[in-house]
């Protein structure tokens, strides 16, 4: 119980700081209309950056997305890129990270909202949050819950809009359902706990 409250207070506590870059989506009409595809062999949508002030950084290697965020204090650290991801479509996102405290998909990301997250972290637990915006704090949509879906390293993470409900995955196994919230920005990435050093294998976005 004491993991849970530290982590909920530590998201509470919000960003110290979102790097969101711009970059094109793909035009595929298979199943979805629309797709983006990163596999991190390179550095194409531009995800890199360095913040000295947060000790917070990402860089491409190895045909992954790097992740570290260590700051004098708690909080979370976000990267995402500009999709093309239509808001008022259903859509699924699917990716795979593995972390050493905890690390999340996040999704609906805009210049002034800092969308939604779906995180993992190396005790078992996965959570569904509301990050708000500068004005706003985040608000759990489901708490920490432990669930035997998540593997120790690597877990494969999905989320989907299907009419009106969100559907979460992790490794292949629903873990939750719950009412589609509205997304305000097409940017897609990740999110760290303070104390985290993470990796992205693939983002695979379709709607």
């Amino acid at each position: 119980m004491k993991r849970l409250s530290f982590l909920a207070l530590l998201l509470v506590l919000g960003l110290s700081s979102c790097v969101v870059r711009d970059d094109d989506y793909d035009v595929q009409p298979v199943g979805y209309q629309y797709s983006f595809v990163d596999d991190f062999n390179n550095d194409y949508h531009q995800w890199s950056f360095r913040d000295n002030v947060s000790n917070a950084s990402v860089y491409i290697s190895g045909g992954m997305l790097h992740y570290d965020y260590h700051p004098q204090n708690s909080g979370t650290n976000t990267v995402a890129v500009s999709t093309g991801l239509r808001t008022t479509r259903d859509f699924d996102i699917q990716t795979r990270f593995r972390s050493n405290n905890a690390m999340a998909m996040v999704f609906g990301v805009s210049p002034s909202d800092y969308g939604y997250s779906f995180f993992i972290d190396d005790r078992g637990y996965f959570a569904l949050y509301d990050e708000g915006t500068s004005t706003i704090k985040p608000q759990a949509i489901l708490d920490w819950s432990k669930s035997g879906t998540v593997r120790s390293g690597w877990n494969d993470v999905e989320m989907e809009q299907v009419g009106n409900s969100w559907v979460g995955y992790i490794n292949g196994v629903q873990v939750f359902q719950v009412p589609a919230r509205t997304l305000y920005g097409s940017q897609v990435g990740f999110m760290t706990l303070a104390n985290t050093s993470g990796d992205a294998d693939y983002l695979d976005i379709k709607w």
